[in-house]
């Protein structure tokens, strides 16, 4: 039959038994419960032992520090300790037995500072327990102290009575002093990137400089900014603070112009300007003792008299870095010496060559005081103490600058930055040297792909001998791919230029230096990105490694 407009249709599926029972009071059942039982003895060998651990150990912990407090207080105290049960009492006075006969040294000497209760018979010196240590932590691969090492001939005779020095010295100062121009000179390799411009340097670049009886470990630190406009630049001076820090010593750089302009134009900052603007905080970590100071007084050469004799300033100091002198000297009373230099004339300049043999004293190679003569006429004010006001400084003091310690990295060892991270800031001061006004701030180079497959290919073709080819000899080449990030679309045309000219310009420069930095050919791809507001945003700059 059809059903109907609003009739059912008829229900084909087939039917449900409907003669199945289910029991739903099976239950399963569970074995009885057996209660745990102890044997009684060591049940009572447990309880006996707690009421005998207590009081023990409190009577060993007394006779242990009897050489420290009194006896008639030792004597209370382990009675008030024995008053136990009845049952513990005499093993409580067994054991006081056993341990009375035990006799306790006096605490050792400590490896700094004094001891009031160490023996002064026994007292080991600071080189002793080096050398100790030495023999004791010897594995392989562990780098030795320096300080255990036995003369090997006349010129080493005084490798014991001078041991092993390391220090971490943080150069620190406002933008634009020549910081970053200053530890090139005293590497002698242009490590950290340096331009006219300030704030150049945005990250902590470590140097590290190593002779057999010394490691310097310098780091070159952004400039100091009093109020900082981005979050970029808020993550600088946490980078900053982070270096301050961890120093060993201080090396404050500025120049001949500091704290002298801003007097002539008012006399009434004269006061607000005691800091040199370097900050009130930094000041005052400045002024604690325990950590040497050095100021570099940079830039003597833009006073000079004669500008085309680039050590004249030397052999007669302008009155303007005379006058900056005496300054330094009145905020920092205690700074260990004020050294005028001129970091842009390179390594050999007296100054730099006189900084670099001050820190590196502890060598015996080093002679300090011909390095100081090349500065030419003493200057009231350069080394700390009145008996050392204008003259010279005994090498005994100058060795004092760093600390005794053995080296933190391995001789070779020179930076702990990668190829990847100079290659980017090398573009990056590209952009600084070519692009104008504040484009170079909002600019960030990122590297993408640093493909060094290819790098040795050289070496590896001269080694190819058992190929019966001969196969052409290819040149070692390094592909890099970098984006350049910019915070507009505006900036981005200006970056590119007109036709793609000034990004053509900033690749062939910045091909240039890579190629001279890393001594290989280099292929290098730039590409410009928008990144709207990276400058503020953390976890952007989190990225870039700016926090």
């Amino acid at each position: 039959t059809t059903p109907t407009k609003h009739q059912k249709p008829p229900d084909t599926r087939p039917s449900r038994p409907t003669n199945l029972t289910y029991n739903t009071t099976t239950t399963i059942a569970r074995p009885p419960s057996r209660p745990i039982t102890i044997n009684p003895t060591v049940k009572a060998i447990k309880e006996q032992n707690k009421m005998i651990a207590l009081p023990l150990y409190l009577s060993l912990y007394v006779t242990a520090l009897l050489p420290f407090i009194e006896s008639s207080t030792a004597a209370a105290f382990i009675a008030s300790t024995t008053t136990t049960t009845a049952t513990s009492s005499n093993r409580i006075r067994q054991s006081q037995q056993q341990f009375s006969s035990v006799s306790i040294k006096p605490a050792p000497t400590v490896l700094f500072g004094k001891n009031k209760y160490a023996n002064d018979d026994n007292k080991k010196s600071q080189e002793e327990l080096l050398r100790d240590l030495e023999v004791s932590f010897d594995y392989e691969g562990r780098i030795s102290s320096k300080s255990s090492e036995e003369p090997t001939g006349d010129d080493d005779a005084t490798s014991l009575s001078a041991p092993h020095r390391c220090a971490l010295l943080t150069i620190i100062g406002k933008p634009n002093m020549g910081k970053s121009t200053l530890l090139n000179a005293l590497l002698s390799d242009n490590l950290a990137i340096a331009t006219s411009r300030p704030q150049t340097t945005r990250h902590a670049i470590l140097g590290v400089m190593t002779t057999d009886h010394c490691q310097l470990c310098i780091t070159d630190t952004p400039g100091i900014i009093d109020s900082p406009a981005y979050r970029l630049q808020e993550g600088m001076m946490d980078t900053v603070q982070g270096a301050v820090k961890d120093a060993d010593v201080f090396l404050v750089v500025t120049d001949v112009y500091s704290g002298i302009v801003r007097e002539a134009k008012n006399d009434e900052d004269e006061e607000e300007d005691d800091g040199l603007d370097i900050g009130e905080e930094l000041l005052m970590k400045l002024r604690k003792p325990g950590r040497p100071v050095i100021v570099c007084v940079n830039k003597v050469d833009l006073v000079a008299e004669d500008k085309n004799d680039k050590t004249s300033v030397y052999t007669n100091t302008p009155t303007q870095a005379v006058q900056t002198i005496q300054k330094w000297r009145s905020v920092l009373p205690d700074a260990f010496a004020i050294i005028p230099t001129c970091a842009a004339n390179g390594p050999e300049d007296p100054g730099v060559v006189a900084l670099r043999t001050m820190l590196l004293a502890n060598d015996p190679s080093m002679d300090v005081g011909r390095a100081i003569r090349g500065l030419g006429r003493p200057v009231v004010g350069m080394f700390a103490g009145d008996e050392n006001a204008g003259g010279m400084i005994s090498e005994e003091k100058v060795r004092e600058i760093l600390p005794i310690g053995p080296p933190l990295y391995h001789p070779d060892f020179f930076t702990d930055r990668t190829d990847r991270f100079c290659s980017s800031e090398i573009i990056r001061e590209t952009l600084f040297e070519q692009l104008k006004k504040e484009m170079p701030y909002c600019c960030e180079v990122r590297v993408e792909t640093f493909d060094e497959s290819k790098r040795y290919v050289d070496e590896d073709d001269d080694n190819d001998e058992g190929s019966s080819k001969n196969f052409t000899k290819r040149k070692a080449v390094i592909r890099i791919g970098a984006t350049i990030l910019v915070e507009r679309e505006t900036q981005k045309g200006i970056v590119v230029g007109k036709g793609g000219a000034m990004i053509k310009e900033v690749g062939i420069d910045a091909r240039k230096k890579l190629q001279d930095f890393l001594g290989v050919k280099i292929v290098l791809d730039l590409r410009v990105k928008v990144e709207k507001n990276w400058r503020n945003n953390e976890d952007k700059l989190k990225k870039y490694g700016y926090m």
